[in-house]
């Protein structure tokens, strides 16, 4: 079967031979990390004491599936470090160009042919079987996207120090007009009572004011990285970067094996806010339309 686009013509064919370039490029990128045997460090959760680093490293980088009764929403991450010469780097490299591929392949189909790509993604479900028993997760089935799509995190060169941290306050802010607001909530079912009081407060605001919609975005690690590199005069000078990564990170060995400095975080983020709060946050706390997640601007 073959399905139209704008943009992209798409198979079955197509799908099934990116999903396995995909998971042969990452088995193929696993099977050399089991066989070079590179320096490395990542964080072991409680129960993990005996695992090997390495292993667990390697199944984080090919976890592409769910586990049985796992929340949709949940995305499964696991920060360290892993040393790596070029031909680890390139595989990587390889590993983010198949993933990239796929993704491209099913955002052409899933929203204009939403019962194919459904169809097409229960068959990719039962495919590669014998990976997912490699791995030290148990109970894995279909397959989860998010962690599909995202890249194996590399570093261009090699950092002085790594410092780790766990960013626990992040925010996605969308402002939101009064009609977008109204129509979002009459799409919930006007005749329910929870969105009637809604509504009425919505008519007592001016029709051209402005609303914020927050979205709390789940903690993440975030790694903190320092470099040093000559300037134009021929000074050492310090370079400061940071990103947030779901992978341990691939780190250029550049003639060096041994790991940079870092530091070791907890494996849980932190239950209470570690952060003060802005004072020129310009945002009421005080949730307005709390179906929507709706906030008022303050002023």
């Amino acid at each position: 079967m073959t399905h139209f686009n704008d943009q992209l013509t798409v198979t079955s064919t197509d799908l099934v031979d990116a999903f396995d370039s995909l998971t042969l490029n990452l088995a193929e990128f696993c099977r050399q990390l089991k066989i070079q045997q590179p320096k490395c460090w990542v964080a072991l959760s409680e129960g993990e004491e005996n695992l090997a680093e390495l292993e667990k490293a390697r199944s984080y980088y090919q976890d592409i599936w769910y586990k049985d009764q796992q929340d949709g929403r949940e995305t499964r991450s696991c920060y360290g470090l892993v040393m790596a010469n070029d031909n680890l780097i390139d595989l990587a490299h390889s590993v983010n160009r198949a993933k990239d591929d796929f993704k491209k392949l099913v955002q052409s189909v899933q929203k204009n042919h939403k019962d194919w790509w459904l169809n097409e993604k229960s068959q990719l479900n039962k495919r590669h079987h014998n990976l997912r028993e490699q791995l030290y997760f148990t109970g894995l089935s279909r397959i989860h996207l998010k962690q599909i799509y995202r890249h194996i995190p590399i570093l261009a060169k090699r950092p002085e120090k790594i410092g780790f941290t766990w960013y626990s306050n992040g925010r996605s802010i969308k402002k939101m007009t009064i009609a977008d607001a109204q129509a979002k909530l009459l799409a919930m079912g006007e005749d329910k009572q929870h969105i009637q009081q809604q509504l009425q407060k919505l008519n007592t605001l001016p029709e051209h004011e402005l609303l914020a919609q927050i979205q709390t975005q789940a903690p993440v690690v975030r790694a903190n990285l320092v470099f040093q590199q000559k300037n134009e005069n021929g000074h050492i000078e310090t370079i400061r970067k940071a990103m947030n990564v779901s992978l341990p990170l691939l780190v250029p060995e550049d003639s060096n094996p041994l790991l940079p400095r870092f530091n070791q975080i907890d494996d849980q983020p932190p239950a209470a806010r570690t952060r003060t709060a802005r004072n020129d946050f310009k945002i009421s706390e005080e949730v307005f339309l709390p179906s929507l997640r709706v906030h008022r601007y303050l002023g």
